[in-house]
């Protein structure tokens, strides 16, 4: 079994495991700090490649990110699995991954946050994103563990007002009261907040408000709004380190291609943009994001959405500054979100509508979820009994509750594998996705005396184009192909007579050019976009290179003696 797969790792193990990878495989295996978070920790990008096959940025290159909120850290396991199976030397496709390392290239972050994943694993469910403090105007309620227990759970006192009530049968847990649950005094209603205490407590006034702190899936330029309008989100995109530091890698590996975030929980493919029109998107690219959820629910079974319309938590009201739409929106790049671990199927539970996973639960759900996490985890792992606590503003309460961190929020242990391997599986079929140029021919003849003419064709094998994305094209974020040439002359007169107009040297369609109308009963629309030939003629002798620069299909260079 992999390590990924064993046990859940904090910040100080996931440096060792990426030193002790980097010792073992150093032929395909780097990190980098690409900077320091707010409290001063390393945020570490992965490159992943066949060093000794080209620069990395040489290569079409796909990119994944994860735990940019705090308590989702089964994406880091994820993204740690990722690598032990591609260089997994015992595994029965590794002759493949070794040659797709030769070709391609993977970006992986496999902790956006690490100050949010430190605090995590000390005092769990603790924070959105980080655990600096927001601003008072934002935030009356400070979560704190206080019983000292490590975990985060929930505090509830007794109120006639209150919303929740026990669910019948099942002492200790609750579930929200019904609206026809009149007051009776027979009656016994809670209510409930998360540990934690009132900044500025009056002895009266219990008003929470938004107390999970900043969320940096907030913080990108796409739609960017305010703390005001959009909580969590700051005052400034990109204004933190660790956001500001994600957007400068990405922004500078001109070679990513599409994306994939990896999040908890719910069991969710979120498709993006999310604060544009579906129809406004080119069909070329709309085509391509079905095609990458397709794969992705393939291996998963997770369910597919959109986030303009079925994924929002307000109906007509999108996410805003959101990271994967600002990696489509702004760089062209096809980004897609995975919400890892759906314990409503495993628990056979029933739902509507995707957010609804996250808001409420009905007493029929809370019945089949109680069954399967009986069935599957001891009581103390999934749920804290109520005990009497001395508030220091409340008086005498109750703590206890559901232990979310490693039950709903993320796989418990013994579940966590399939997960990580069934994601792994999708992610890897959408980097596959990429485009690849390559050199077709070479064909070199002598026209007359001492002048030769060389003709090269190439190729994008891959499915995807090589500028990546119609997008890309429209905000002007990609170059046209980059040629080069140079002469390593026998003859005094070698040189260069005609070459390649500029304007002729174009990016490559990819064989989903023909798509969707692809039948194997009549063919496809052709366009031949998917190659191309060029002509140098060179007088006199000597070695001549030529190099082309696709950026997110990759370079082609030879170099041949004429």
């Amino acid at each position: 079994m992999y390590r990924s797969c064993e046990k859940y790792l904090d910040n100080d193990e996931l440096l060792i495991f990426l030193n002790e990878t980097k010792e073992k495989y150093g032929r395909y295996f780097d990190f980098e700090s690409i900077g320091k978070s707010s409290l001063g920790e390393d945020i570490y990008l992965v490159t992943l490649t066949d060093k000794d096959y080209k620069h990395h940025s040489e290569k079409p290159a796909f990119w994944i990110d994860a735990n940019i909120h705090a308590s989702e850290v089964t994406g880091t396991q994820g993204v740690l699995f990722f690598i032990e199976r591609l260089l997994d030397e015992k595994h029965k496709d590794t002759s493949k991954h070794k040659e797709l390392m030769k070709k391609m290239t993977y970006y992986l972050v496999p902790r956006f946050s690490p100050d949010g994943a430190r605090a995590f694993f000390k005092e769990s469910n603790s924070f959105r994103s980080t655990p600096l403090e927001t601003a008072y105007e934002y935030s009356n309620f400070k979560r704190h563990d206080l019983d000292g227990d490590g975990e985060i759970t929930l505090m509830r006192w007794k109120d006639k007002a209150g919303p929740f009530k026990e669910l019948a049968g099942y002492p200790g847990i609750l579930v929200p009261r019904e609206a026809s649950d009149f007051g009776l005094d027979s009656e016994t209603y809670y209510q409930v907040v998360p540990e934690g205490t009132w900044t500025d407590f009056d002895g009266f006034k219990k008003t929470k408000s938004y107390d999970f702190g900043y969320d940096f899936n907030r913080q990108s330029p796409s739609f960017f709004a305010p703390e005001g309008i959009q909580k969590g989100a700051g005052t400034l995109p990109l204004e933190f380190p660790e956001t500001r530091a994600i957007a400068e890698a990405i922004r500078a590996r001109k070679n990513i291609f599409a994306s994939n975030s990896y999040h908890t929980y719910g069991g969710f493919i979120i498709r993006t943009p999310a604060n544009v029109p579906e129809s406004s998107i080119p069909l070329e690219d709309r085509m391509r994001s079905e095609m990458i959820a397709e794969l992705l629910q393939k291996s998963t079974e997770y369910t597919v959405h959109s986030g303009s319309d079925d994924f929002v938590y307000v109906p007509g009201q999108p996410l805003p500054g959101t990271f994967d739409e600002w990696y489509y929106l702004h760089l062209g790049i096809m980004g897609m979100t995975i919400e890892y671990w759906d314990v409503w199927k495993h628990a056979g539970m029933s739902w509507k509508k995707a957010v609804e996973k996250y808001e409420t639960l009905s007493s029929e759900n809370m019945v089949k979820l109680l069954k399967w996490a009986k069935e599957n985890l001891k009581r103390d792992q999934y749920f804290k009994d109520w005990t009497s606590f001395e508030h220091p503003q409340l008086g005498r309460i109750e703590i206890g509750g559901f232990k979310t961190a490693f039950f709903l929020t993320n796989p418990p242990l013994p579940f966590l594998a399939k997960e990580i391997e069934n994601v792994f599986e999708g992610s890897f079929a959408v980097s596959r996705m990429a485009p690849l140029a390559e050199i077709d021919s070479v064909v070199t003849k002598k026209i007359e005396g001492n002048v030769s003419q060389v003709t090269v064709v190439v190729k994008n094998v891959g499915y995807f184009p090589t500028y990546g994305s119609e997008q890309a094209l429209k905000v002007k974020i990609i170059d046209k192909p980059v040629c080069k040439t140079s002469l390593n002359g026998k003859s005094g007169d070698f040189k260069i007579i005609s070459k390649p107009d500029v304007d002729s040297i174009k990016h490559l369609k990819g064989f989903s050019d023909g798509n969707p109308r692809l039948s194997p009963f009549f063919g496809t629309g052709f366009t031949h976009e998917y190659e191309q030939q060029l002509t140098w003629i060179l007088q006199g002798s000597g070695e001549f290179t030529f190099e082309i620069n696709y950026h997110k299909g990759g370079v082609v260079r030879k170099t041949l003696t004429v």
